[in-house]
């Protein structure tokens, strides 16, 4: 694991293309899902300073602002008061390193009336839930599940089981939180899960339990070399055309089954 540092420009938050008002405090991520569209981003438009660090290759870099507790400090939060803001579109934003990050900007954030998006595959912001719950109105918690077969060792292989982020999820729910979930990415079958509408069935039914509000379902989205590492990492080569729609189909029936309200996200 190569670790860097550099220095950002405050305010943190920013527009982004994918998410409208976004919060990135890292570059480069951990989790080392081969599946991520965010290398091909780097490698586009790489920070003037880190242009190497993409060629340790995606979930081998990270680099955290030296200068982070000033920009937190700097950014004026109250400008985003009662705006949507995701938590994170380019990194995880509870990664261990990050996790204390996190937590300070919450708390900046949160009292300023930021309504905060916390989407992550960890479960560490477990320990800030004490924080989280006290702002109830301006939090969701989104936890993002690909599967619940044995593929998940493979594609997400840094992060905990999908049935421990499941669970942690209905603990942010019944401390009042509005929780909800990510289905992404949704393979076609093959040799580690063959069924998969089985494994959406078994996904929606973890995700009911944890009284999640909405769920967002993804197949692959070709971005960069992900669909070439992802080939590389499961031994066959994967092809996805034709499957977005199939995809669909299958989520909406079993989210549907389980009574949870959907939304396909299409490639």
């Amino acid at each position: 694991m190569r670790l860097a540092q550099y220095r950002v420009k405050p305010p943190l938050v920013k527009r982004s293309g994918i998410t409208g008002w976004a919060i990135n405090y890292a570059y480069g991520c951990t989790h080392a899902c081969p599946f991520c569209y965010v290398q091909a981003i780097h490698e586009r438009y790489p920070r003037r300073g880190l242009e190497d660090l993409t060629r340790e290759g995606w979930g081998n870099y990270l680099a955290i602002p030296v200068n982070l507790r000033e920009a937190i400090r700097e950014t004026p939060w109250w400008r985003w008061r009662g705006k949507e803001v995701f938590m994170s579109s380019s990194h995880d934003p509870y990664l261990p390193p990050l996790a204390v990050w996190a937590r300070r900007i919450l708390e900046k954030a949160l009292p300023a009336g930021v309504r905060i998006i916390l989407h992550t595959r960890s479960v560490l912001y477990k320990r800030d839930l004490p924080l989280l719950s006290k702002y109830s109105d301006r939090v969701r918690v989104h936890a993002s599940i690909a599967t619940l077969s044995r593929l998940h060792r493979l594609i997400e292989p840094r992060v905990p089981p999908p049935w421990v982020r499941a669970n942690v999820l209905g603990e942010a729910r019944r401390t009042g939180l509005r929780v909800g979930a990510s289905v992404s990415p949704i393979l076609p079958p093959n040799r580690y899960n063959k069924d998969v509408f089985k494994d959406l069935l078994g996904v929606a039914g973890l995700l009911a339990e944890a009284g999640v509000e909405i769920v967002y379902g993804e197949s692959l989205h070709r971005r960069g070399g992900n669909l070439a590492l992802l080939s590389r990492v499961l031994g066959f080569r994967v092809s996805i055309e034709g499957w977005d729609r199939e995809a669909e189909r299958i989520f909406y029936r079993a989210m549907d089954e389980m009574g949870l309200r959907a939304v396909w996200i299409p490639g």
